[in-house]
């Protein structure tokens, strides 16, 4: 494939939230490592566990059923006190400015207030749509997310095009019909391709727009750190 800048019309952009506009990885490590020092486990074990699954995963794994409900509100508190250490990854403001209000939105699996309180402590706005955990009955990489996200910005799933930087989410939004643009940073390229992934960034800035009549141009400059050959 061209490894040149590659162009994307759509009407409305639809983002993942952790890895994709914002490191966030400080901030799960402490919120779950605390969590795991309250209730007698591995702190280190359960923080790596947190960067790579959803929270019910981690509070299945790794405690006692009577326990995990505690773990998950305790987790959540953890989470939304350490949203200032969470921080923009690379253009991610400068690409927000530039799509208009109301032709974007995220799309994640994590909760709502957990979200919400990461973008703030990174200097994002918080868009009107906002799919999280609690919106949806099935998670990525289910399309369930992004048809639903798609559904909320009044616009076909064609006419809207994800950035991801998961093989889930890529999958999820794949899966709903919409474009994708890969950032890279979490997972290799590799996946992020065979997820099926139509371009590939080093990171948010990667993507350029351009607005007209209600149209987004999106220029995607190919990563410096991977191929698409």
């Amino acid at each position: 494939m061209d490894a040149g800048p590659v162009t994307l019309i759509c009407r409305a952009l639809l983002l993942d939230v952790d890895g994709t506009l914002v490191d966030s990885a400080e901030a799960v490590r402490s919120a779950w490592a605390a969590v795991a020092e309250e209730l007698g486990a591995d702190p280190d074990a359960v923080a790596a566990a947190a960067l790579a699954r959803r929270a019910p995963e981690v509070a299945e794994e790794f405690f006692a059923p009577e326990e995990r409900q505690h773990a998950l509100d305790a987790s959540l508190r953890a989470s939304v006190a350490s949203a200032g250490l969470v921080r923009a990854l690379p253009g991610a403001a400068d690409l927000l400015a530039a799509v208009p209000d109301g032709a974007w939105g995220c799309v994640t699996s994590g909760r709502r207030e957990i979200l919400t309180a990461r973008l703030r402590g990174a200097g994002l706005p918080v868009p009107e749509v906002l799919v999280t955990a609690e919106d949806v009955e099935r998670g990525k990489p289910d399309p369930q997310p992004y048809l639903r996200g798609a559904e909320l910005l009044g616009v076909e799933p064609a006419d809207a095009v994800a950035l991801e930087d998961t093989p889930e989410g890529v999958r999820s939004a794949r899966a709903a019909g919409l474009r994708v643009v890969g950032v890279l940073g979490t997972h290799a390229a590799d996946d992020l391709r065979a997820a099926g992934a139509d371009a590939l960034v080093d990171a948010p800035g990667g993507v350029r727009v351009r607005v007209a009549d209600g149209v987004l141009e999106l220029t995607v400059t190919a990563p410096r750190t991977a191929s698409w050959s």
